[in-house]
């Protein structure tokens, strides 16, 4: 009896195997990118003009991130399509529509060095 009953439940267990997804579990969540706004507004309150924006590009949209972030009027200084990464000097006023655009996956932005002697 007891063989009977593993056998019933191996059958069970394998016939699952293999099957479709149920829906809920296709679901992905999708976090969409954000830029830090802290870092941005300090930028403002400083005078910046720009800021560096390092981006994380999704697979096969680095030529459309490029694009798009020269017509925010970006200079891209930096990028490399093999691990979708552009780095960019960004118009202030722009920083913020940087994460919206097709094909990013993550936003940071890079934060100015201090000057200040260090002190003893």
């Amino acid at each position: 009896m007891r063989r009977a009953l593993v056998a019933a439940a191996c059958v069970l267990t394998l016939s699952g195997c293999g099957s479709k997804a149920t829906p809920a579990q296709e679901v992905t969540a999708t976090v969409p990118p954000t830029i830090n706004k802290t870092n941005v507004d300090q930028a403002r309150r400083d005078g910046a003009k720009s800021v560096t924006v390092m981006v994380s590009v999704k697979e096969g949209r680095h030529d459309d991130v490029v694009k798009a972030l020269r017509e925010l009027g970006a200079s891209v200084e930096a990028q490399d399509p093999k691990i979708g990464y552009v780095r960019a000097e960004v118009p202030i006023e722009k920083a913020d529509a940087v994460p919206g655009l097709p094909g990013v996956s993550k936003v940071d932005v890079d934060e100015p060095l201090s000057y200040r002697d260090p002190e003893p």
